[in-house]
């Protein structure tokens, strides 16, 4: 005779870069294991993984972690770790005002949004001809220790174009790309970068009290590794 089947609950939310609603239920066992064998390595490959896996399990193989935008994947774990864990979390915050004290915050994970700023486009303009169409990184390319600026770039380029000559970046190695971005001058950099500065950020703003000044300062956490 079968054993009986539990059944999790399911919740639903909205990805911040496309509007669409998606289903997905708690962690169970296995999942909450995955992620403490991967804290407990501090190996941030192996915390890819394990979160990309995760997803993939809580929303029944209906998303792709590893070519999501980063903050889809930062919004989404958080919500997932909320309604599995618990809407409590307690983070260490250094404080502002001596910038060298940690100051313990319990924040609500069901209070984290997904800051939008002034919408900016991935068409960007290098000269008169010359442009790239860029697309936002995704897990793969931002829990990286040892990527660059250049790295992250090189890996969120979905095509160059010259006039209407479009190259689809699928088409070139890293080596090529990479040549193509260390070509820029510094103002064509800077354009891509300010890309980045505005794309959708996972943040919650708190307050913060330096156990040793006693002054208290608003701090706005931003990035999944604020939560941890």
């Amino acid at each position: 005779m079968a054993l009986p089947v539990l059944k999790s609950p399911t919740y639903e939310l909205t990805l911040p870069s496309n509007s669409k609603k998606i289903k997905f239920r708690s962690f169970l066992v296995k999942e909450e294991k995955l992620l403490m064998i991967a804290n407990e390595t501090g190996d941030v490959e192996e915390r890819r993984i394990a979160i990309s896996q995760i997803i993939d399990n809580c929303t029944f193989g209906k998303l792709d972690a590893e070519s999501m935008p980063i903050f889809d994947v930062e919004y989404l774990f958080l919500k997932l770790r909320s309604k599995s864990i618990g809407e409590f979390v307690d983070v260490r915050v250094l404080c502002p005002d001596d910038k060298e004290t940690y100051a313990e915050v319990s924040v609500n994970l069901e209070d984290i949004k997904c800051r939008k700023p002034k919408k900016r486009a991935n068409i960007l303009s290098l000269n008169d001809d010359v442009g790239v169409i860029m697309k936002y990184p995704t897990i793969s390319t931002s829990l990286t220790e040892s990527s660059s600026v250049i790295d992250v770039i090189v890996e969120s380029i979905e095509s160059i174009f010259d006039g209407e000559t479009v190259f689809d970046a699928s088409d070139y190695n890293e080596s090529e790309l990479t040549e193509f971005v260390e070509s820029m001058t510094q103002k064509q950099l800077q354009n891509i970068s300010d890309f980045y500065m505005n794309m959708p950020k996972v943040s919650l703003n708190v307050k913060v009290l330096n156990p040793k000044t006693k002054v208290e300062s608003d701090v706005s956490l931003e990035g999944l590794e604020s939560f941890f």
